[in-house]
């Protein structure tokens, strides 16, 4: 990836807003913008106002200046905050691309995730803290933003170089003692010792990958939906399961008209947990094209549920019969007390259920829902692999130093001398030893192949 350029890109949200943002970066990055902002004092980190003239262009801008190497990528950085128009923020982006090479400065769009990969390159950001920015940017449930948070946090990483850290001094001994194989009263380190090292920290691999959960855990987080016919109370229910207003809500049939979709958060005995829960169009015949669409949806999201809420009123026939993935809700209980009797009765207005309605869905999908503990991690492929390419290779090292281990013994009872001190094979452990150094440097990123680079990094969006 070329780093001496400067990169551009837009860094807002697509669409209109009062406010976009052009993001950029590089070594020259001042020096492309001092000929087009009046009034700013480039060089220095500030916030400042001022006007971007630009051919034919005259904005008022907003200026955030970070100069190397405080700021995201390492490098001179700058954020230009402007009118909100999108093709207005690619207009300026094209014309200050054209004005660089007037200039001699090489500047060009980013590519997708340039800046987050900048900063790794230039050291601000590890592997899995970048790895951890794409996964918030992905994030669409408290789940995966909690497991993103803790990859930028840098936890996993260093969890990764202390027991590199660790590994790497246990094999410096061991390397060392090959150098003193043929003098017998020289010993780096005893195979009591190293087994004891290599064990430990087989055991701390073996606690963290048990700890942890596979990030695709998240991705299929369990659904539950809410079916029922227009005017159920389906979004009533929704907002209230949710405790705050997410859905419109009105007496007229047919409000709903996409799929939505909100993490829940339960109680369960292990802790809190999550499910996705999920508001549908009333289920309705109309031949529109719209209501075609409406219903083609709902299918969809029918069936991926792990869960059916079949909401019915109090005052509505009940199914003839329901599949073993469906709840029966009488939905408006308040209205008719009795008749609410049968079937799993609730009232938005009232709270009644709603305590129970939530247990019994955490009860049913108890081995389904994704853990909030706060102790776990989500690890992405790349991760689970390293760890488990590690933790095999430390098994092999301490399996070669138990022969040496019954030796030690065996010489302890026939009163031979100290020279069962040294280690077996030392080479094979040294190799053993190497190869899960390199796994765990891999983990913290230290040792990445640049294709491994090329597919994270491709995974973001332009601008971050």
């Amino acid at each position: 990836m070329d780093t001496s350029a400067v990169i551009l890109a837009v860094a807002s949200p697509p669409g209109r807003s009062p406010r976009g943002i052009i993001r950029i970066s590089g070594p020259a990055a001042f020096d492309l913008l001092r000929p087009h902002l009046h009034a700013a004092a480039l060089g220095k980190r500030q916030m400042q106002a001022g006007r971007l003239r630009l051919r034919a262009l005259d904005l008022p801008v907003m200026l955030l200046a970070f100069p190397a190497p405080h700021s995201y990528t390492g490098e001179n950085s700058a954020e230009l905050q402007m009118p909100g128009n999108p093709d207005l923020l690619h207009r300026v982006i094209d014309n200050l691309i054209d004005s660089a090479g007037a200039i001699g400065i090489e500047a060009r769009r980013a590519e997708a995730g340039e800046f987050t990969a900048r900063a790794f390159f230039n050291g601000k950001l590890t592997l899995t803290q970048a790895e951890g920015v794409a996964a918030i940017i992905a994030a669409q449930s408290d789940a995966q933003l909690r497991a993103a948070g803790f990859l930028c946090s840098g936890r996993l990483g260093s969890f990764a170089h202390k027991l590199a850290d660790d590994l790497a001094n246990a094999l410096a001994l061991v390397e060392a003692g090959i150098d003193f194989t043929d003098a017998e009263d020289v010993v780096a380190i005893s195979p009591h010792d190293l087994h004891a090292r290599l064990v430990a920290l087989y055991n701390d691999v073996e606690a963290q990958l048990n700890r942890s959960i596979g990030m695709e855990q998240l991705d299929a987080i369990p659904w539950v939906v809410l079916t029922g016919r227009p005017n159920a109370g389906k979004s009533t229910l929704f907002n209230a399961l949710l405790t705050r207003p997410r859905a419109v809500v009105s007496q007229v049939p047919g409000t709903t008209r996409d799929v939505l979709t909100e993490p829940l958060t339960l109680d369960t005995p292990h802790g809190s947990a999550e499910v996705m829960l999920v508001d549908l169009a009333g289920a309705d015949a109309g031949e529109s094209l719209l209501n075609q669409q409406m219903q083609s949806a709902a299918h969809q999201a029918i069936d991926r549920a792990e869960l059916i809420l079949d909401c019915v009123p109090v005052d509505h026939p009940l199914a003839a019969s329901r599949d073993n993935n469906e709840l029966l809700i009488r939905t408006k209980s308040d209205l008719d007390p009795q008749t609410a009797a049968c079937g799993f009765a609730v009232s938005a207005v009232t709270g009644t259920g709603l305590r129970e309605l939530r247990a019994m869905i955490a009860e049913r999908l108890a081995d389904r829902a994704v853990n909030l503990a706060a102790d776990v991690l989500a690890l992405h492929p790349r991760h689970e692999a390293a760890m488990r390419a590690a933790g095999q290779s430390l098994v092999e090292a301490i399996d070669l130093t138990e022969p040496s281990l019954r030796a030690k013994e065996n010489g302890k009872e026939n009163g031979v001398g100290s020279h069962f001190g040294h280690l077996p094979h030392p080479e094979l452990i040294a190799a053993a030893m190497r190869l899960a150094l390199d796994n765990l440097s891999e983990l913290a990123g230290d040792i990445t192949p640049d294709d491994v680079l090329g597919r994270i990094f491709s995974t973001f969006c332009i601008g971050k």
